[in-house]
């Protein structure tokens, strides 16, 4: 079974998220605070991470370059509502991205690869 880490700021979303990939056959870690995640990697040890792309992508940005250098082989993936996320992921260290709103397909499509 693939672990997750998904990390969002909207609980309902988070809600749903987790829902939809346990659904799916995944063990997931819901995270609602971003300054949360990095301390859950070592235990949980999952196979990829999933973080909330906010607006500013700041926070989310720094979390990425952070797991990357402690975990450089982790995919993490960025979930945004940008318009242009899909231009600035690569630049700010992800592996992928899932623009919001999604579809349940693509989105499992996506996680399939990692």
């Amino acid at each position: 079974m693939k672990k997750v880490i998904v990390q969002d700021t909207d609980f309902d979303l988070l809600e749903t998220l987790t829902f939809l990939l346990e659904d799916a056959s995944f063990e997931v870690l819901p995270i609602l605070h971003y300054k949360d995640v990095a301390a859950q990697i070592s235990s949980f040890n999952p196979h990829l991470v999933l973080l909330d792309f906010r607006l500013s992508g700041v926070e989310c940005t720094c979390l990425c370059e952070s797991i990357k250098k402690d975990f450089p082989e982790l995919p993490v993936l960025a979930l945004s509502c940008n318009y242009n996320i899909q231009k600035e992921y690569a630049s700010a260290g992800f592996d992928d991205y899932i623009s919001k709103p999604f579809d349940i397909d693509h989105l499992l499509a996506v996680l399939g690869k990692y």
